[in-house]
């Protein structure tokens, strides 16, 4: 797994060095540098693509840099606009350069300078240490942004479909925005899924655990599938175990489903090793849903799948830190991450906050869930005035 990402000119980060854990979760306000962060992954995982591609061409060799143009825009739905806007405003360099260090073996580390050309593109080299460029691709190894399955969800992903789209990748996912999902449970029916997220007893089949994840959220809910290969189009419909109402398209579900079930089903599909990059899992959900979704969440990463979150919800980490009391992960498996702007610093300050055996929180820095208290205060403050001069 990853133990630190470096982050060095990118955006709005100067120089960072971010321990990451089994699970990492990313918290604060709009437009302090979470996404940002994310998008570090991205580009380095887009290297990685392109690396795999010149590995298979033979076009690299031992000791040597692999240079390359990298897309902007397109790419994991990477939108970062002109080049311009790449590189920290208060340094004066070129180079960008974002870098993952082992937590199982650390003297294994990968790092990818991307040069920033104000004319044309960016520009990728690549080093992993003591070896040739097409280690980064890591196949087998313990950096799981440059291994053979990634997987991430995007905040808009897709609402209900009646029809969803059928992959071409080489392995089952959901898609960045959902749109493969009821792809991936129809080939997946049968596949078994790791031991620690079997919810349900007497199977480990895929199909029987999915469904019970889902009614946590959903009760009684059944997922139907039905392919139409001359298309290339898969059909769900859900219903509800014993109600006489026949299944219903998503269409008639609402949205918190749809936005949900991407989630639950590249959960269970990521292989140990793997990564699963989720934003905002809380999007359309009631509360006790949000809390269900982070404990989910945090059994994927006990599973040996690295996962990173960007949640606004104090629910979802509540129900991380439910999944840590309850034994469900070692609580020293979990990292969280609170961003918040700092007046005249283009840098973000970012609280590392960790979790202890009684799923307690070590710091609670200003702004991190606390508008709750906030509000309630300011509406006992209104009552007393109110009561004190009555109309």
């Amino acid at each position: 797994m990853i133990g630190e990402l470096t982050i060095r000119n990118f955006k709005c980060f100067k120089d960072v060095k971010l321990p990451l854990k089994p699970i990492t979760v990313i918290s604060g306000g709009n437009g302090v540098g979470k996404s940002s962060m994310i998008q570090s992954l991205l580009l380095l995982r887009q290297a990685a693509d392109q690396l795999r591609v010149l590995d298979d061409l033979g076009a690299l060799t031992a000791g040597t840099a692999a240079d390359f143009p990298v897309r902007l825009n397109g790419p994991y739905r990477l939108a970062l606009g002109n080049t311009l806007t790449l590189t920290n405003a208060e340094l004066e360099s070129n180079k960008i350069e974002i870098g993952v260090q082992s937590s199982d073996t650390p003297e294994q580390s990968a790092s990818v300078t991307f040069i920033v050309d104000t004319v044309a593109s960016v520009t990728v080299t690549g080093h992993h240490a003591g070896s040739s460029s097409s280690a980064m691709l890591n196949r087998g190894g313990t950096l799981p942004v440059f291994s053979g399955e990634f997987h991430y969800l995007i905040a808009e992903r897709n609402g209900p479909r009646d029809l969803g789209e059928v992959s071409d990748e080489h392995f089952i996912n959901t898609g960045m925005a959902g749109e493969h999902t009821a792809d991936a449970i129809a080939r997946a029916e049968n596949l078994p899924v790791h031991e620690h997220l079997c919810i349900v007893e007497g199977s480990d089949l895929f199909k029987i655990q999915l469904e019970g994840w889902m009614r946590l959220l959903v009760p009684s809910v059944r997922l139907i599938t039905q392919s139409y290969p001359e298309i290339n189009r898969v059909r769900l419909s859900i219903e509800k175990a014993g109600s006489p109402v026949a299944p219903l398209s998503p269409t008639n579900t609402g949205f918190g489903i749809s936005y949900v079930l991407p989630i639950i089903v590249s959960g269970l599909l990521a292989p140990a090793g793997s990564m699963l990059i989720v934003e905002n899992p809380e999007a359309h959900l009631h509360p006790a849903a949000q809390s269900a979704v982070g404990q989910f969440l945090a059994t994927v990463a006990s599973a040996g799948v690295q996962v990173v979150v960007e949640t606004h919800s104090e629910n979802v980490i509540n129900g991380v830190r439910l999944a840590a009391i309850h034994g469900g992960i070692d609580h020293s498996n979990i990292g969280l991450f609170f961003f918040s702007s700092e007046d005249g610093n283009t840098q973000p300050q970012i609280n590392n906050i960790s979790v202890d055996a009684l799923a307690e929180l070590s710091a609670w820095p200003i702004g991190f869930f606390d508008q709750q208290g906030r509000d309630l205060t300011e509406l006992m403050k209104a009552r007393r005035a109110k009561r004190s001069n009555p109309e």
